[in-house]
């Protein structure tokens, strides 16, 4: 079970992170969200939450004030990054009594460093009103999306604050704590796209024209097959016959709660039970597992019965940390049994 986890999740091993991850709420609620409504899916497979890793500018002239910060975002090369927000959490400080509020409008810069200078190119600007401290998001995705990129780059943002009439706004320059800026990225992972893998395969129906009597017929491609079920078998198919059952997974008990944030547990299910003569509709036997199976009833010493496994997966939800940074992921594919079957 863990190295199919890791698989999937696309890591080697797993990460050493030091002590229990406390991630921001907003991420939790992300998680929440979508890990609750299997509809409801996010912009992309993949969302990771880069901190601010350096303020390495911060002016105040009269009414404005300009900061410039550092972040070093970290993206797999097989991923294609969709979209961008910076997270800023507002201070207002210094209003009168008679402001309802504090204003001011804070644009956001992109600042590209070359051989030939530095460039500074517009994201995005809009007006922000509150008398209290408050989470802004701000869409720097950009018309082209050109500025951030697959691999791992160092990207400096500047932040521009033009103050309103009578108050004084302006951002959180913490590094540490659950005021510092934040950098979310959207990206999709081709390797994990939907796939339903058995699903694909077009199960060879069955009929069965009753279960019980020592002699029946199975129908296979239009040829009426005479077969001899010995009251033993008939028995056990009645009690032990392929199913799904329940497989708890919990994340502590395998010692990777310091990773995985969430869900600390969830039901992977497995397939139990044997695939007895006759091979009914319900666990969609492909024409392999209905050969073996008369191959088996006639001399079961030339062939093992056909294997109850699962026919259909589902995907889960996971947010984890991994070289501190925080992902979540909507899609992590064959996580979970939805259906058993015979092949």
């Amino acid at each position: 079970m863990k190295q199919k986890i890791l698989r999937k999740l696309n890591l080697t091993s797993v990460p050493q992170e030091q002590g229990r991850v406390d991630p921001p709420p907003f991420m939790m609620e992300l998680y929440n969200r979508h890990a609750a409504d299997g509809s409801s899916a996010p912009l992309s497979d993949v969302i990771r939450s880069f901190g601010v890793l350096d303020v390495i500018r911060s002016v105040k002239r009269g009414n404005t004030s300009e900061h410039r910060l550092l972040f070093n975002v970290s993206i797999p090369c097989h991923e294609e990054v969709t979209a961008a927000e910076l997270r800023l959490f507002t201070l207002p400080n210094g209003a009168p009594p008679e402001c309802t509020g504090c204003q001011a409008t804070i644009s956001v810069y992109n600042m590209e460093r070359g051989s030939k200078g530095h460039g500074l190119h517009f994201l995005t600007s809009r007006r922000v009103k509150g008398s209290h401290g408050a989470w802004e998001v701000f869409d720097v995705t950009g018309p082209k999306l050109g500025w951030i990129t697959p691999g791992q780059s160092t990207k400096e943002f500047k932040v521009h604050i033009q103050q309103g009439e009578c108050a004084v706004l302006d951002v959180s320059l913490s590094l540490k704590d659950n005021s510092s800026a934040i950098l979310i990225v959207f990206s999709n992972d081709p390797r994990s796209r939907r796939k339903d893998g058995w699903n694909d395969l077009k199960p060879t129906v069955v009929h069965v024209e009753d279960r019980h009597p020592p002699k029946t017929k199975v129908l296979i491609d239009n040829n009426e097959i005479p077969i001899d079920i010995h009251p033993r078998r008939r028995k056990r198919a009645e009690h032990d016959y392929c199913r799904r059952t329940s497989l708890k997974v919990n994340f502590k008990e395998i010692g990777w709660d310091s990773w995985i944030i969430a869900p600390p547990e969830y039901d992977a299910f497995e397939c139990r039970g044997m695939c007895y003569f006759p091979l009914t509709d319900d666990v969609t036997p492909s024409k392999h597992a209905v050969i073996q199976t008369l191959v088996n009833l006639g001399n079961p010493k030339k062939a093992n019965m056909a294997c109850c496994v699962p026919t259909k997966l589902d995907p889960i939800t996971v947010l984890y940390k991994e070289n501190g940074i925080l992902t979540m992921k909507h899609f992590y594919e064959e996580m979970k049994v939805a259906e058993c079957g015979c092949r």
